[in-house]
């Protein structure tokens, strides 16, 4: 299956962490139990989710499709958005009630450019119906560091200047450099704030220090009243920040949202494998007219963020059984996508993997993994997952989560001492009725079958929105 790694900044722990794990313990029971329907038995059906084989049709070759689009705007969907992944004819969405609290962080996320999900399209000459569309979806890096020394430009509040290490917020001033040091918008203020009152002019660009020129080394830093320079790493116009101005009351320069222009968008190299090939493509979608809208379909495949919290930890969150369902408008700005969903499934080994994060309202601490804090703590009534009946030999009250991927039967998932301090999943049981146990060094949750394949799959429901924007050009990562 193809796999996507859509990478965030440190700035934010990630649309994850805001809405699974910023909920409050408020909310216990909110999420509703099962959503009533019945999902065949699991004997009638095998296991969900085979991908479809890719469709005939040109193949995918980075930066080489048309349209490109950008995801605009993401939120946790409510129960209805879910699609039906268990087959009991009923949406799945077990994060449908944080959705609201994750709302403001998300926002953030694309303010300042530290979620960036762009689409290219292949073997898609219009936006009409087709048989075989393909499309590959990527990791923006339009927020960046190029000078390494943490801060980043194109945000607010971000790096005036991305070529030398020694300038960014928090700097001291150096006085008589002529540049703006600190960020602040001035070049060589006084320790007091007070402007400069130097009235040469450096670098002959037709404005002085005194003037608002903040660098005055640089021609192309020129200061209040002139247009930023996108991309540039320099902060022309003297606000502060490089690669981001402020072009009326309402709108930012150097927008990679922008309707009509939008900026050029670098595409991160954690978006392609060893090959130079896409992590994540479908390879089988298709458009087709569903009352007056063309639609996108596409899937089930597998989608995956990477998250990088701090320098020294990224963490994977992976869908299975992820599916993309879309409308494709095409106007006089280009193709863009409105009224998007994707739903999959965390699954539990990808729960397992998820560790070094520290939020205390659910009990996750950096030594366990989210799976602990679902199946041994606070998140697990949260969601409200179901139980085994009181009475289950031989672990009742274990967890199962919500959608039965293998087909035999929910597992569940608990923690074996509920009397001692440490709150971590050490028994697994399949939906076959198999008990597995922590071992010396190894966590159950990675227990393979008897034919070597992993044994626990199963998943929480999750969908998200999405809006999708016309992107500007995509610009290949530079060579190593």
């Amino acid at each position: 299956m193809p796999i996507l790694r859509a990478v965030t900044n440190p700035k934010i722990k990630s649309l994850f962490c805001a809405g699974l794990l910023g909920a409050s313990a408020s909310l216990v029971g909110a999420c509703g139990g099962d959503d009533g329907g019945t999902p065949p038995a699991p004997d009638a059906r095998g296991p969900l989710f085979t991908p479809k084989p890719e469709c005939e049709g040109d193949a995918i070759e980075p930066f080489a499709g048309s349209p490109r689009v950008i995801i605009s705007h993401l939120e946790i969907g409510d129960l209805e958005d879910g699609f039906d992944l268990d087959g009991d004819g009923d949406p799945d969405n077990k994060l449908a009630a944080v959705g609201n609290l994750a709302g403001d962080a998300i926002d953030d996320a694309f303010d300042d450019y530290s979620l960036m999900i762009p689409f290219e399209f292949f073997d898609f000459p219009a936006a009409a119906p087709d048989a075989c569309v393909k499309f590959a979806i990527y990791l923006g890096a339009y927020a960046q560091d190029l000078d390494g020394d943490g801060d980043e430009v194109a945000k607010e509040n971000g790096d005036c200047n991305d070529h030398d290490a020694m300038i960014k917020r928090g700097a001291a001033e150096v006085a008589g450099n002529l540049k703006d040091d600190d960020c602040d918008g001035l070049a060589d203020e006084a320790g007091d704030g007070t402007p400069s009152t130097d009235t040469a002019d450096a670098d002959s660009d037709g404005v002085t220090i005194a003037d608002g020129d903040c660098d005055d080394t640089n021609p192309a830093v020129k200061g209040p009243g002139f247009p930023e320079i996108c991309g540039d790493g320099y902060d022309n116009d003297c606000d502060g920040t490089a690669d981001r101005g402020t072009a009326d009351d309402s709108s930012i320069e150097c927008n990679p949202y922008d309707a009509v222009d939008p900026e050029p968008m670098p595409i991160d190299p954690l978006s392609f494998d060893g090959a130079g090939d896409p992590l994540i493509s479908f390879t089988s979608g298709e458009t087709t007219t569903v009352g007056s809208a063309l639609q996108l379909n596409a899937g089930p495949s597998l989608f995956q963020v990477t998250i990088p919290v701090t320098d020294d930890l990224n963490l994977d969150l992976k869908l299975t059984g992820t599916s993309i369902e879309a409308d494709v408008v095409e106007d006089a700005v280009g193709v863009h996508l409105t009224n998007g969903r994707i739903g999959g499934i965390i699954d539990v080994q990808t729960a397992d993997t998820i560790r070094g994060l520290d939020v205390e309202q659910i009990g996750l601490t950096p030594e366990n993994s989210l799976l602990d804090a679902i199946f041994a703590n606070l998140l697990g009534p949260l969601l409200a997952l179901p139980s085994l009946p009181m009475g289950t030999v031989p672990f009742e009250g274990c967890r199962t989560p919500d959608i039965d991927v293998d087909g035999d039967g929910l597992e569940a998932f608990c923690d074996s001492n509920l009397d001692d301090d440490i709150k971590a999943v050490d028994v697994c049981i399949d939906g076959d009725g198999t008990v597995v146990m922590d071992t010396a060094g190894t966590d159950c949750s990675t227990a393979v079958d008897a034919a070597g394949n992993p044994r626990f799959v199963d998943g929480v429901s999750v969908a998200l929105k999405f809006e999708a924007a016309t992107a500007g050009e995509f610009v290949p990562p530079a060579a190593p």
